[in-house]
């Protein structure tokens, strides 16, 4: 797949927070986050219709909850709820497995700030073993499911 003048739209699902990136032509344009789009399945397709109408996407990339996936609980729900708000619609999508490429996200979420360094703010830190994710971690599990378009 060539991704020339391609805009793509990649949302990621995660406890609590649901996050989109996008990318024109490979170049990281934009990225937002929302905790309001986590408490529901209709909060979270609302979040996808927004982004698509804003940004109008070529391609709208988010990780397939058909095949194995980490995914559970509400996050799941609402990461099912998205793929099926883009096949109502008819909007061009891509399904992906998420295949862990590094040691952990956070070795991932460096090699993605050194390709796309307007994100490297949002960087997360490792945490302590007794403290949460970071909730800018999501950004690099939306970029990294762009990445792979851009990539393909």
């Amino acid at each position: 797949m060539t991704t020339d003048r391609k805009r793509i739209l990649s949302v990621a699902v995660a406890s609590g927070k649901v996050a989109y990136i996008f990318l024109i032509d490979g170049k990281l344009k934009d990225w937002q986050c929302s905790r309001a789009a986590s408490l529901s399945a209709p909060k979270g397709r609302s979040l996808l219709r927004r982004a698509v109408a804003r940004f109008e996407p070529d391609i709208v990339v988010t990780e397939d909850p058909f095949k194995p996936t980490r995914k559970s609980g509400s996050s799941l729900d609402i990461l099912n709820a998205l793929v099926q708000e883009l096949t109502d619609s008819a909007t061009p999508h891509h399904l992906v497995q998420r295949n862990q490429q590094f040691p952990n996200k956070y070795d991932e979420a460096l090699a993605l700030a050194k390709r796309f360094p307007a994100i490297t703010p949002w960087l997360p830190k490792t945490p302590k073993i007794w403290e949460a994710e970071p909730v800018n971690a999501i950004y690099f599990e939306a970029l990294s499911m762009a990445v792979l378009i851009v990539d393909g």
